[in-house]
């Protein structure tokens, strides 16, 4: 998250980066635009170890676009032409970025597609990053 701010702290309008816990109480036409938000969509392991004591998983995260312009309601292209400038700008941020804790850098991965609703545009990207889960040491 704060990658994500600092990269885009020059952005003007001011670009909201907002967690699933942020925006689970919000509704859609009271949500803060423009915006990022940074979403967990779950992990899948990748190796596990036959006495289970060590795993390594990939996470995923979806760095959601999230911005309305009602200009070209009809055609919508306004609203996507800003969405994918934001997207490129947070994407951009995160590529190769190694957060705290984990065992490797942030990796583009395959997204849904992207969503619209009244002058709304969602456009999201998917990161990998991947950790290692041990088992404590028992003395």
């Amino acid at each position: 998250m704060a990658r994500l701010k600092e990269a885009l702290a020059d952005v003007r309008p001011q670009v909201h980066v907002l967690t699933a816990a942020d925006l689970a109480l919000v509704k859609e036409e009271n949500q803060p635009t423009p915006a990022v938000h940074v979403i967990w969509q779950g992990f899948r392991p990748l190796e596990s170890r036959v006495d289970g004591k060590e795993a390594r998983l990939d996470h995923t995260w979806l760095i959601v676009s999230a911005v309305k312009n009602v200009r070209t309601l009809r055609s919508g292209e306004a609203a996507r032409s800003q969405a994918g400038e934001l997207a490129a700008r947070a994407g951009g941020a995160l590529m190769g970025f190694r957060p705290p804790n984990v065992a490797g850098p942030m990796r583009l991965t395959q997204a849904p597609g992207a969503g619209h609703s009244a002058g709304f545009v969602y456009l999201p990207l998917a990161f990998l990053v991947e950790s290692v889960f041990k088992a404590e040491s028992v003395s």
